[in-house]
């Protein structure tokens, strides 16, 4: 675990700012078939192709729905969901706290919503990571397969009330509220999947990037990751030195074979 750790902060502000200049698309607008109606607020969805297999995103913290762009392809043969959470532009804030219950709630609203098919193959980057794999332990019946590219942990993400703060009040500074409401949740967060059972005994891969990383620091974060795989019968970890934390971004063609593995 780290503890009081400069990194973990700065790391999770640079995740939070990467790609959330491309939350303020005022292009984009809720429709009648774009939305989700959540009973308390409206998200945005973003729905292609058709398939056997539909294949669910949840991005990181800060980040929308582009930050999968690169992966578009996969809506030739499956249905691909993604989708912004409540505060991202254009979908509606919400007026509870965003932590994985909430988040998880919500993503269940997408899912049931928007899906095709009676199961989903759950996709999550960073804080999106934690969310599917709260969701898959609520909802087993829902999930076919699991793919976290570099997740968060709680093994790896203790953080002191102090870090949390500054957190939220860097990012309210910034007038990012959506992402200062997210990491407000960020203890209760950890608190919550360390007490978690295994996950559901589904195909499941867990890509970890180790490029920044050295020492004690690479091998507790490929630890935790490793930790995901307990009880599970097909398990894969693959770690990469070829880019950063936005595996997606920088190789997506990593993240393309890792779902064809879980889909075939």
């Amino acid at each position: 675990m780290i503890k009081g750790s400069k990194e973990l902060i700065a790391s999770i502000f640079m995740g939070g700012l990467m790609l959330s200049c491309s939350n303020d698309d005022d292009s984009l607008k809720l429709t009648t078939t774009n939305t989700v109606d959540t009973g308390t607020h409206k998200l945005f969805t973003n729905i292609e192709g058709h398939g056997a297999h539909t294949l669910v995103f949840e991005s990181g913290l800060g980040d929308n729905y582009e930050s999968w762009y690169k992966l578009s392809k996969l809506s030739k043969n499956d249905q691909t969901i993604t989708y912004n959470r409540a505060g991202y532009v254009p979908s509606e804030e919400a007026n509870n706290e965003r932590g994985l219950i909430q988040l998880a709630e919500d993503l269940h609203k997408v899912i049931t919503s928007k899906t095709e098919n009676d199961k989903v193959t759950l996709i999550g980057h960073s804080l999106g990571g934690a969310i599917i794999r709260y969701y898959a332990i609520q909802h087993p019946e829902m999930v076919e397969a699991l793919l976290f590219v570099d997740p968060s942990h709680e093994a790896f993400g203790e953080m002191t009330q102090e870090q949390e703060d500054d957190m939220v009040a860097f990012f309210e500074k910034e007038n990012k509220p959506e992402i200062a409401n997210e990491s407000e949740q960020f203890i209760e967060n950890f608190n919550l999947l360390s007490q978690q059972p295994d996950l559901p005994n589904v195909p499941t891969i867990v890509l970890t990037s180790i490029k920044d990383r050295e020492g004690a620091n690479k091998d507790n974060w490929i630890n935790a990751h490793a930790t995901l795989g307990e009880n599970i019968t097909d398990f894969t970890h693959i770690t990469t030195v070829n880019s950063g934390h936005y595996i997606q971004v920088d190789e997506p063609q990593l993240v393309l074979n890792a779902i064809d593995s879980l889909l075939n």
